[in-house]
């Protein structure tokens, strides 16, 4: 990868961690507090409506970080970094035409505050995609500070500007308008921010256009696997959303669009990081080989046990735990009314446990996609389209029965079968041959196990008592977690944390 100097596992993540705690939590503040001056379906129609919308269109980049941060077998030919510049065309068109289907799909006029909060959201999400070529040669020099301020001005400003107008109704702007007004004030932001500190990087889009550089076939050919995959990523993490739309209640999208938002709270801002840290550790471990081994060496596998074993316990901390506190959380964050809202608890409690299958399936897709063959991840993204298929069919019928609850027991029996299909493929292709027990190498110590159960049958009967002392047994039980996660595993903290020093 070209360097930048910021590099490291370590030092990747905090910066990462850092700026998935600035650009979520104060938006979650700030949705917190408009929250409770809103009711679900005032709250819904921007949280699910145009949240979604921006997600398809954003979509169009996923492809590219993936792939351009995977592809750096050519890091001395820095004219790579120009097929960044090919997501901006495609944006510009996705951006026009995904607003124009909502449009025309639901009859809307030039005048309703709807339509033309639908027409912003795509102006803003064009913005951004007009500076991923930035953000994408930031990302291959390690240039996570950057990305940091970026994105905190980006989001302070998103959020000062919708609390402004959600606030204060006597300046006549409806909330659709509120959000969509927000979420072009971080749009501008990040294309400015990112566009002045690289401004030379303009030259090389101009280059790819005049036809002074090229693209090399191998490149082509990731950024098609990875768009694709990004599109039934699409379909499997939002799909839900889109079975809501359809079937769902005004005030069960509003529900949904809270619960979810803080359910997913510590994925944003813990897993993701980890994730995309492991997979740039991964994928620079692996860029200078001609032709990837088919079998991992024995400091990778103890690399990838350690991540596995530590995401286990990140993920079984909150579905043990998770469940006991959500009414609470709910009642102390958003009000009685949000919190007796029906479903709201459970959907909420059962976030918390899909949060063990996103921290397990997001090592083991951050792995398998750094090593992949372009071969192998075409069958990786057949495996996708058919998990995006049935995450889909599970929620229609589950939503009907259970309700919103439905839609997350969909997404863990999806995420299931993403697990067991990259864990085989680890088990057979890359560590093949390997002598040592493969499933139990990835699980945490089994004294560590035991004193989690321990603890959470604490916290189930705390949860019974004093919602004080409920709260005071948590913190407890956090404590004595990662205390026993130092003793019990501490060779996986090590081995992290060495192969950190050889990466700076």
């Amino acid at each position: 990868m070209v360097s930048g100097g910021q590099g490291g596992f370590l030092a990747g993540y905090a910066y990462l961690f850092l700026t998935q705690a600035v650009s979520r939590l104060l938006p979650f503040i700030v949705n917190a507090m408009v929250a409770r001056r809103l009711t679900p379906e005032e709250f819904g129609v921007p949280t699910v409506h145009f949240q979604l919308l921006s997600t398809v269109i954003l979509t169009s980049r996923e492809g590219f970080r993936r792939a351009l941060m995977r592809d750096t077998k050519a890091t001395e030919d820095i004219s790579q970094e120009a097929a960044s510049w090919l997501v901006v065309p495609l944006g510009a068109l996705l951006s026009a035409a995904v607003p124009t289907v909502v449009f025309f799909a639901n009859g809307l006029t030039k005048t309703d505050p709807y339509a033309q909060a639908v027409a912003l959201y795509g102006v803003a999400a064009f913005l951004e995609l007009l500076a991923e070529p930035f953000y994408i040669r930031a990302q291959r020099r390690s240039k996570f500070k950057l990305r940091l301020v970026t994105e905190t001005i980006a989001t302070l400003a998103r959020s000062f500007v919708t609390f402004v107008f959600v606030t204060r109704p006597q300046t006549g702007v409806t909330v659709p308008l509120a959000f969509a007004f927000g979420q072009l004030a971080y749009g501008t932001c990040v294309w400015l921010m990112f566009a002045a500190a690289q401004w030379e990087f303009v030259g090389e889009g101009i280059d790819l256009i005049r036809g002074r550089s090229s693209i090399s076939r191998g490149t082509l050919t990731l950024l098609g696997t990875f768009s694709l995959q990004a599109v039934w990523k699409l379909l499997l993490s939002e799909g839900e959303k889109g079975v809501l739309m359809w079937a769902g209640s005004a005030d069960a999208q509003g529900i949904y669009a809270l619960v979810s938002a803080l359910g997913a709270l510590f994925v944003r801002i813990v897993l993701q990081p980890f994730e995309e840290a492991a997979f740039l550790m991964f994928a620079g471990e692996n860029a200078d080989k001609d032709e990837k081994k088919k079998t991992a060496t024995e400091d990778e596998r103890r690399k990838f046990n350690a991540l596995m074993k530590i995401a286990v316990v990140l993920g079984l901390l909150s579905a043990l735990h998770g469940p006991q506190y959500c009414h609470l959380a709910l009642k102390l964050l958003y009000g009685e009314r949000w919190a007796n809202a029906p479903g709201a608890a459970a959907t909420l409690g059962g976030f918390a446990v899909m949060i063990l299958f996103l921290a397990v399936n997001g090592i083991t897709e951050a792995y398998a996609h750094a090593v992949m063959s372009p071969k192998e991840l075409a069958s990786a993204n057949m495996v996708l389209l058919i998990t995006s298929v049935f995450n889909v069919a599970v929620s229609v019928l589950l939503q009907e029965h259970i309700g919103t609850l439905g839609l997350v027991v969909g997404n863990c029996f999806a995420m299931s079968i993403r697990i067991a299909y990259t864990l085989c493929y680890v088990r057979f292709v890359r560590f093949a041959g390997t002598s040592e027990a493969f499933l139990p190498a990835l699980v945490p110590r089994k004294r560590l196990l035991l004193l989690m159960c321990a603890t959470c049958a604490v916290t189930i009967v705390t949860s019974k008592i004093h919602n004080a002392i409920h709260v005071l047994s948590g913190a407890f039980t956090l404590l004595i977690t990662l205390t026993a996660l130092l003793k019990f595993e501490r060779s996986s903290l090590m081995t992290i944390r060495r192969s950190a020093k050889k990466e700076e």
